[in-house]
């Protein structure tokens, strides 16, 4: 083992051994421990650097520890560092990278996230689902009620559901919810299998299975809910799935009883067999308050080691017990004076046999040895029987362990503090001589050989150390008389030995310790005390000491410039435990010195290196450790020369002519790179000009500079100051360089002041820059597309020249080129590069008006623009020159292509182009273009239709409009201007139509209308009275804005009188003249209309031949209906329409009418049958022949009519198949009272059930009830629901007893175990409730230990006609006695 972690046994051989078994071990020899066995499971991992754990943390950890899950727990509060990779120690899996977790993406939803978060969507879905499967189970479940029915309906209406929801599902995939395309087919097709079998197939074999267990659930929720007070019945009512489902409860035979006949007595030691052990230093012991505090005896035995022993039957009297010394072997037969102080857990006792128990006596003792029992007696003086060959039981001394400290002799680092904690240096590893050491012992007592389990903590890092087979050299005992002696209590210790490479705190901790009896005690603070069960040893690491970061690959110079550093701190890194003393040496190369210096604080620690030299490490000591030698590098501070230059020079000659142009000036350089050179350069020629001062910067020793002036003359060069790195300030110096430079000439285009585009025929002047010796010879081209010239200018004396270019009469693109220069001297030098280009426009713009034929039209007083038509360069604006064809002012625009291509209109009138120019000028189209003002639109009232008065115009009078139409005349208009045309116009209201014109109105409208011409405006006609129509603007589609209508002869206002058409409604009153308000319409949708309902008592309107005597019979209780006028103008004539439920629709005249108010005799033929029928007026007209028409979909009393229904008074009839047909009129609890019911349903019927009165409504023909409760049920009263339960029948014969079923009780109504012994006889009373004669039945079954099973039958007994109400059975057989069949006079249970 390397690493610092691992542990190696002191003269152990490097062998596997087994792991240890729950049996007891033996060792055949006397050997060496084995090898340790070591787990490791990492408690937490933290910063690598925290290498000690502080005495408070290890402290809190073994305080209050109880087990090794307590210390994990707080051990996962500390730092740790990893355990070396060569242990053998078993780590949780590392998490999976975030990338890893990141790139697994979950699947998506339809629904984006954002609108609606995945868990939402999935609560919403299972909502749907949910709220569905519940609507569908309700309809289920009513449909079941209806025995045998079935529903095409239901089961096309749910396939649908069922589609949808599937298809939404599959669609959606809502992640967790997410229906494929394989389930979705699976799904649909369950879907139509279970709808086609819960509506279509009434008896199928999996309606039958389920159909128990859906009506059992939903009957027991409907219980649960009636069981609330007040409100449960109000909710459930009177249920028919109650009904169906009703039980009676199991409490009408309550209790069995069970005899059970016992065997003799016996007593057995210790029935587990298995080994115990004894502390031998704890056992015997007494607090001292034990004779002080009453009880406290009892709470000491139950301290102690105690054998348990088994006893079934009598209580004993006497017990004796045998025991045998494992030193010894010599056996004693011991008595227990106190039996009743014993403790004692009784299992069960028999108090019809006596002192019979089934109980465990637990005997107490104190030294180790082997015990069995001798005899156990009664107070009788019988011997209880005991268990033969039954082995004795061993009871060994229990294991105990111990730590012990070793004195190290070879390591002065090791040493033991007053408070039992050790510290020792760290060891490096066998280089150094350190090797593995025992540093504590384990020592350990008990039944060898002997596990120990070790919990070894180094920086909070948990390792388990298994000691498997510890035993003594002696343990082997070849005693041969004594067979017990191997049983014997032995010490034994074995040394653990830690390599401490790794620093930090080391703990160790005894946990458990087990003996070859499989007798593990987990050790704890209480039972041995903290210090001989843990030990703590600090291991102080080595101090370290490194150059700092970067040092090593620096360089370092020492400099006397003052702007660099006369002196470096080489910095270092320490580790270790403050102060620290580092040892190093300086080589100058002349001597070695050895120096050292003491940090008392790690930060900022650093050499000052003041002289020049190679700096090296030897050591460090800190507080508590010297290091061990170090090999940290060499650091090499050297002592910087200044800089310095050396400077020649070489003439640089022309090519094309004789003459120097420049010189090349080599720098040699000595220093520290980069350099930096100063010089001044000054031109001789030009005595009072100013030196320039330049700088050469390089990184190399050899710098070759050149140096060519533009200008001619003689140069010289003055080098004055060079700087290094080492001396930034620079050293100063001086060389001196003079060079003649004669220029070469050069000439250049000056691009930017040459124009990019000109006009055909213009001319172009290109400015040029010459330099040299004048005069100049300068040669240039002009090329175009189609040609090419070459030009020659001579004598050219000053330095800045333009050159003539043009007349330009082609259009296209014109480059100069400079081609060659030559100065006075006669050097001439090509040119490259050196142009210009030159665009020569066609031709200018070119524009014309872009009118239609129409012109362009302006609205009065407003503002018009002239389209243009415009062919130019989009780079330049356009100036445009336009006037009137009456007028000779020119008016001017300029516009571009970026603005709109348009110009103003100056009035009305013809306009012509006159210019057009750009930079270049253009043509124009001279065609005209007109500008014309359009008119303002005007309408008025046409008098084609129209009547004259003294008073205006008015249209002839009409009748009040029905309710369909929309107006009782058109109002033509005359219209001018550009349609279509919105016209605005009040529409003034007097509701007296004889009211003056001239005064106030009752209500002025201000209306609006969208017309074309011919146009007409809709005359009011609904409500009766005096209209006039004013009209007030106008605006079509030149003049949006409505334009006020001014008066030009034209009529602009017209009268109209409407006259109120006769209105009246149908009324019914009874026979006294009172009217009669009904409920609402019975039927045909008419919800405001009126209805009477009559009802007949039953047989008032038997069947006979002649149906119309039976309605004259009938006529004389029907109300009395009139027809009621509220307007116009008697004589007046009606048409009333009569429409019954089923049958032909006659429409009735009623002539004449000469007031307002008429009977309506209706014929006997029109309603001479038992139903419905409906009375509605079609119209009435007056004497004016005004008429009003009633609306069949009125919804107002007038529209609506009157709802006549003649119905017949229902009645009840017990259903013959129902227990409610009995002549006595009894019934039990239980039964269902069935009634069959005539008449028109729904029926709301009243009864009373134990003088409580209550009402329900039943909508089929069979009405059933549940006698849930003893006592009275009555059947009162049975209505119609529809006729307002005054349509009714009462009875007097339907009253009903409702017994209570029969109740028996075996013994308490408790099921009773009973153990008797054989030849003992037991009474087993039978208790009846209810009405005698009683009549029941009772088994006796045999016994079997299987509850949930039915046993066997053993005999059977049925007593009739018993008038009391108690019954005995006397009986010595075993067996369970119970009753199955109860009957009194009325009733029995169960049910037949």
């Amino acid at each position: 083992m390397s690493g610092g972690q691992g542990l190696t046994p002191v003269g152990s051989p490097n062998r596997r051994v087994q792991r240890r078994s729950l049996a007891p071990a033996q060792t055949s020899g006397l050997e060496s421990p084995p090898f340790p066995r070591i787990s490791s499971k990492p408690i937490t991992t933290g910063d690598s650097s925290s290498s000690t754990l502080r005495s408070s943390f290890v402290e809190r950890v073994y305080r209050n520890t109880g087990g090794a899950s307590e210390v994990q727990q707080l051990l996962a509060e500390s730092a740790s560092e990893k355990p070396s990779s060569d242990t053998d120690i078993r780590r949780a899996p590392q998490p999976p990278p975030p990338s890893s977790v990141a790139a697994a993406k979950g699947p998506t939803s339809a629904i984006p996230a954002t609108v609606l978060d995945i868990p939402s969507q999935r609560l919403y879905a299972l909502s749907v689902v949910g709220l569905l499967a519940a609507w569908k189970i309700y309809e289920v479940i009513g449909l079941s009620l209806e025995s045998g029915q079935t529903s095409l309906y239901l089961f096309i209406k749910w396939t649908i559901l069922d589609f949808a929801l599937l298809y939404a599902g599959w669609r959606l995939h809502i992640p967790k919810l997410r229906i494929t395309t394989a389930m979705l087919y699976g799904l649909l097709a369950g879907s139509v299998f279970l709808n086609l079998n819960m509506f279509l197939f009434s008896s199928s074999v999996l309606v039958l299975a389920l159909k128990p267990v859906g009506l059992g659930v939903a009957s027991s929720c409907l219980r649960s809910i009636k069981s609330v007070p007040v409100v449960g019945p109000w909710l459930v009512g009177d249920s028919e799935l109650l009904i169906d489902t009703f039980q009676l409860d199991d409490e009408h035979i309550l209790g069995r009883h069970t005899i059970h006949i016992l065997p003799h007595s016996m007593a057995h030691m210790n029935p587990t067999g298995k080994t115990m052990c004894i502390d031998s230093r704890a056992a015997g012991q007494r607090a001292w308050y034990s004779r002080l505090v009453p009880g406290s005896s009892h709470k000491i035995q139950e301290r102690q080691l105690t054998i348990p022993m088994l006893i079934n039957g009598t209580r004993p009297a006497s017990i004796m017990y045998a025991h045998t010394s494992f030193e010894t072997g010599v056996r004693q037969v011991r008595s227990v004076k106190n039996i009743n102080g014993l403790r004692m857990e009784t299992v069960a006792s028999y108090p019809a046999l006596g002192n019979w128990v089934l109980a465990t006596y637990y005997l107490p003792v104190v030294e180790e040895g082997a015990y069995e029992i001798h005899s156990v007696r009664d107070s009788r003086g019988l011997e209880f029987r005991t268990k033969a060959g039954a082995q004795a039981t061993v009871v060994v001394g229990c294991p105990t362990a111990h730590l012990s400290w070793r004195q190290q002799d070879g390591d002065s680092t090791f040493t033991v503090g007053g408070d039992g904690h050790a510290s020792i240096c760290q060891r490096v590893g066998s280089s150094s001589g350190d090797g593995a050491v025992g540093l504590i012992d384990v020592v350990v007592e008990g039944f060898a050989p002997m596990d120990v389990s070790v919990v070894r903590l180094v920086n909070g890092h948990r390792e388990a150390i298994e000691l498997d087979g510890i035993a003594a050299k002696d343990s082997e005992n070849n005693d041969d008389e004594n067979q017990w002696a191997r049983f014997q209590r032995r010490t034994s210790a074995y040394t653990l030995s830690d390599a401490v490479l790794q620093a930090g705190e080391y703990v160790y901790r005894l946990e458990s310790v087990r003996d070859a009896a499989n007798h593990t005690v987990t050790l704890s603070d209480t039972t041995s005390g903290t210090s001989a069960i843990m030990a703590r040893m600090v291991v102080h690491a080595r101090p370290r000491v490194a150059w700092a970061s970067g040092l090593l690959s620096s360089s370092l110079w020492l400099s006397d410039d003052r702007l660099r550093a006369s002196h470096h701190a080489l910095g270092l890194q320490l580790a270790g435990q403050a102060p620290w003393t580092v040892d190093y040496t300086i080589d100058t190369g002349a001597e070695v010195l050895r120096e050292s210096r003491t940090f008392t604080t790690a930060t900022a620690a650093a050499l000052d290196a003041r002289q020049a030299g190679v700096y090296s490490l030897v050591g460090v000591r800190d507080s508590y450790c010297a290091s061990i030698p170090v090999d940290a590098g060499q650091v090499i501070v050297e002592r910087a020369v200044r800089p310095a230059a050396n400077v020649s020079s070489t003439a640089i000659m022309a090519r094309e002519c004789g003459g120097e142009i420049g010189a090349h000036i080599t720098l040699e350089l000595t220093g520290r790179p980069p350099f930096i050179v100063h010089y001044r350069e000054r031109n001789l020629r030009h005595a009072q000009g100013r030196a320039t001062t330049r700088v050469v910067r390089t990184h190399q020793h050899r710098h070759v500079l050149a140096v060519t002036p533009a200008a001619a003359g003689t140069y010289e060069l003055e080098f004055f100051r060079v700087d290094d790195d080492n001396f930034p300030s620079g050293q100063s110096m001086f060389e001196v360089v003079r060079q003649v430079v004669h220029a070469q000439p050069s000439a250049t285009i000056y691009a930017m002041r040459v124009p990019s585009a000109v006009c055909r025929g213009d001319s172009v002047k290109v400015p040029v820059q010459l330099s040299g010796e004048a005069p100049w010879q300068l040669t240039y081209t002009l090329a175009h597309a189609d040609h090419h010239a070459t030009f020659n200018i001579t004598d050219i004396g000053d330095e800045r020249h333009s050159i003539d270019v043009g007349p330009l009469d082609n259009p296209g693109e014109h480059t100069v080129d400079l081609v060659r220069v030559t100065d006075a001297r006669g050097c001439a030098r090509e040119l490259a590069g050196n142009s210009a280009t030159v665009r020569v426009r066609a031709s200018g713009p070119r524009a014309a008006f872009s009118c239609d034929s129409d012109g362009v039209r302006l609205r009065e007083g407003g503002d018009a623009r002239i389209p243009i038509s415009l062919s130019a360069a989009a780079e330049f604006p356009v100036e445009l020159a336009y006037r009137r064809l009456d007028d000779d002012t020119v008016f001017r625009a300029t516009i571009s292509h970026a603005s709109s291509l348009s110009v103003p209109a100056h009035g009305a009138g013809q306009y012509v182009l006159v210019s057009a120019k750009d930079m270049c000028p253009g043509t124009v189209d001279t065609a005209p273009c007109a500008v014309h003002v359009e008119p303002r639109p005007r309408a008025w009232f046409a008098t084609d239709s129209l009547l004259k008065s003294e008073g205006g115009w008015y249209l002839p009078p009409t009748c009040e409009a029905a309710p369909a139409e929309t107006a009782a005349g058109l109002l033509p208009l005359g219209l001018s201007g550009a349609g279509p045309w919105r016209v605005e116009y009040f529409v003034d209201y007097w509701a007296d139509d004889t009211a003056q014109s001239d005064s106030v109105p009752d209500r002025s409208t201000l209306r609006s209308a969208l017309v074309l011409d011919p146009a007409v405006l809709p005359a009011e006609g609904r409500a009766p009275g005096r209209y006039r129509y004013r009209l007030s603007t106008v605006s079509d589609e030149r003049y949006t804005r409505p334009q006020p209508i001014a008066s030009l002869g034209e009529v602009l206002a017209v009268e109209h009188t409407v006259t109120r058409s006769p209105t009246a409604v149908l009324r019914a009153y009874s026979k006294d003249g009172k009217p009669l308000v009904g409920n609402g319409g019975l039927f045909n949708r008419r919800s405001r209309s009126q209805s009477v309902t009559h009802c007949l008592a039953p047989g008032q309107l038997a069947p006979t031949s002649d149906e119309s005597a039976a309605w004259a019979r009938a006529r004389d209780h029907l109300p009395e209906f009139r027809i009621e006028f509220a307007s116009g103008h008697p004589p007046f004539d009606a048409w009333v329409e009569v429409l019954p439920a089923s049958g032909k629709t006659e429409v009735v005249e009623v002539l004449a009418i000469p007031g307002h108010s008429h009977p309506v005799v209706l014929p006997d033929h029109v309603a001479s049958r038992i139903g419905r029928y409906h009375l509605r007026l079609l119209r009435t007209r007056d004497a004016l022949g005004c008429e009003h028409r009633y609306d069949a979909t009125a919804v107002d009393l007038v529209g609506g009519g009157i709802d006549i229904e003649y119905i017949e008074a229902p009645t009840v009839r017990p259903a013959s198949s129902s227990p409610a047909s009995r002549p006595d009129r009894s019934v039990c609890v239980g039964d269902i009272l069935a009634f069959d019911l005539r008449g028109l349903g729904p029926w709301s019927i009243d009864y009373l059930y134990n003088n409580a009165r209550r009402s329900t409504t039943a909508t089929k023909r069979l009405f059933r009830r549940i006698a849930d409760v003893p006592g009275n049920f009555t059947l009162t009263k049975v209505c119609h629901r529809n006729a307002a339960n005054d349509c009714c029948s009462e009875f007097d014969d339907l009253g009903y007893s409702v017994h209570d079923i029969p109740r028996i009780r075996v013994g308490r109504g408790v099921d009773v175990h009973q153990d008797i012994l054989e030849g003992d006889f037991v009474h087993i009373p039978l208790y009846l409730t209810g009405r005698p004669p009683f009549t029941f039945t009772w088994q006796r079954r045999a016994l079997s230990s299987d509850s949930s099973a039915k046993s066997k039958v053993l005999e059977s007994h049925t007593v009739k006609d018993l008038d009391a109400y108690e019954y005995t059975i006397t009986t010595s057989s075993e067996g369970t006695f119970e009753v199955t069949f109860v009957q009194d006079q009325y009733c029995q249970y169960p049910k037949a």
